[in-house]
């Protein structure tokens, strides 16, 4: 009797890895949706959470009419809670389309080791776009991470000359990015967590990093970053 090959049917699995998904196993899902905003000089350079390790900016699940799972608006995450993807949405534009601009993008991940241990290591690793806490009691926890905030004068000339801010902050080399009679960067991806920040604990952070190096004749640019990913805690909310 000839061998017949029967080809296996693959059922995917509830892991919460669709965008309609609400609930991941027998877990219920947080949806994280949020929307910013910036306009970086030329010359300088900003950071931008993703997905960051922060119980005290988590904040409380709300009920939104329309969605069968909870909802924040923010980049944050609470301990032990996993996180396999993020959609990213990024726009950057010129304020003005009669100069040049050369931006660079890049990411910043970090784990327990270089988020957690040492509050100082910020600025000799990260050049301080990143901030982590490193005293615990209430209401505070070991290795809570965030983005700075705001610009900072940072240019390709000096990440060049940085060896360890090189290897702390990936994939700004390249590409670059120019922009021109009012030509837009646009970004729309799926972006796989590492490893490392997949389960959500001390010290762990995805950044984005934007840079706007267009001295001496380059205009300020105008960016925003979309971003939804699902939060699957370990505990019912």
């Amino acid at each position: 009797m000839p061998y017949r090959y029967r080809r296996k049917r693959f059922r995917p699995r509830q892991t919460g890895a669709t965008t309609g998904a609400s609930f991941s196993g027998m877990q219920d899902i947080i949806r994280h949706s949020n929307s910013v905003t910036a306009t970086i000089q030329t010359g300088y350079t900003q950071c931008f959470n993703l997905v960051c390790y922060n119980p005290t900016l988590h904040g409380t699940p709300l009920a939104l009419d329309g969605s069968t799972a909870k909802v924040l608006t923010n980049n944050f995450t609470d301990l032990g809670s996993r996180v396999n993807n993020i959609a990213i949405d990024l726009t950057i534009k010129q304020t003005d389309t009669s100069k040049n601009n050369t931006c660079y993008t890049g990411l910043i991940s970090t784990s327990f080791n270089e988020g957690q241990l040492k509050a100082s290591l910020m600025t000799t690793n990260f050049n301080d776009f990143i901030t982590s806490t490193d005293t615990a009691g209430p209401p505070t926890y070991l290795g809570q991470m965030a983005a700075k905030g705001t610009e900072s004068a940072y240019t390709m000339n000096t990440y060049s000359l940085k060896d360890i801010q090189q290897h702390n902050i990936k994939g700004l080399l390249y590409p670059k990015h120019e922009l021109y009679s009012g030509r837009v960067i646009t970004l729309n991806q799926n972006l796989p967590l590492p490893r490392k920040n997949k389960r959500q604990q001390d010290g762990s952070g995805l950044f984005l990093i934007v840079m706007n190096d267009s001295n001496p004749n380059g205009s300020d640019v105008e960016m925003r970053l979309d971003t939804f990913f699902k939060e699957i805690p370990v505990n019912t909310v």
